[in-house]
């Protein structure tokens, strides 16, 4: 497999590995990570750090698209112009870019348009 290799627990293997999106308001809000599902096991690793910055210095963020003509096609976009992360429904610095392959392929499995 190329690319960097899946993530694994070091206590419980890649098996227990779940991803999750930052919910709460922080400077990282909307991004993904690596999580194990064991009740109190602390591990934790990025899952974008293939992704680009965009224009505003932040990580962008991986959205799944829900228009008709490209419905489940993941894109990249601005953080801060996601219009979850904030209440001004700024467009923040207009990033975006259609996800590509190797952007994704360590993260493929995981992901669901729900997350």
């Amino acid at each position: 497999r190329k690319g960097s290799p899946r993530p694994q627990c070091p206590q419980h293997g890649h098996n227990s590995i779940k991803l999750c999106r930052v919910r709460k308001g922080s400077q990282n809000v909307l991004r993904i990570f690596y999580t194990c599902k064991k009740r109190g096991c602390q591990f934790f690793h990025w899952a974008d750090s293939k992704f680009s910055n965009c224009r505003c210095g932040k990580k962008a963020i991986l959205r799944v698209s829900k228009t008709e003509r490209s419905g489940g096609r993941w894109f990249l976009c601005c953080a801060s112009g996601d219009r979850s992360s904030r209440d001004s429904g700024s467009n923040g610095c207009g990033y975006f870019e259609w996800a590509k392959d190797d952007q994704l392929e360590h993260i493929l499995s995981h992901l669901t348009p729900l997350l």
